[in-house]
């Protein structure tokens, strides 16, 4: 069967997933052979992925997918300090004991007790963040709204 078309709304494909970008943006984003070759590299990992989560998850996809950009994108802010430690210092702080080991009256105790705080306190903004959103689907569940 086929289905008369109308002249004026010729009907095309369009990709559902993909923000719309002017050329101007298009261009300025893949200046590089490079950045073309990352750009299409992330686009062929990310469409099965997105795809199978939609079948998997439906709707709960969505907050699924931003738990885990956040979580990617903290854990990213979590290696700054360490990374500015090690530049700067030429040592790697993990916890607080090993604040314990510099002299008392050294810059390098006080710069591991900074930065080991700021870890502590970027992990429970990722379990803050990952917590709210499980309470309000927790909430839309019992309440049957999406």
């Amino acid at each position: 069967m086929t289905q008369p078309q109308n002249p004026q709304t010729p009907q095309t494909p369009q990709p559902v997933s993909l923000p719309v970008q002017t050329s101007a943006q298009q261009t300025a984003r893949m200046q590089t052979k490079t950045g073309r070759y990352t750009q299409k590299l992330l686009h062929n990992v990310w469409e099965p992925v997105d795809l199978l989560g939609q079948s998997l998850m439906g709707d709960y996809w969505k907050t699924v997918y931003l738990s885990i950009q956040d979580a990617i994108a903290l854990s990213i802010l979590l290696k700054i300090p360490d990374l500015l430690g090690q530049w700067i210092l030429g040592k790697s702080f993990s916890d607080f004991g090993v604040c314990l080991q510099e002299n008392a009256l050294g810059a390098s105790r006080y710069a591991c007790f900074i930065i080991v705080t700021s870890d502590f306190m970027l992990w429970i903004v990722i379990a803050g963040r990952i917590i709210g959103r499980f309470w309000a689907d927790l909430k839309n569940l019992r309440n049957g709204t999406n």
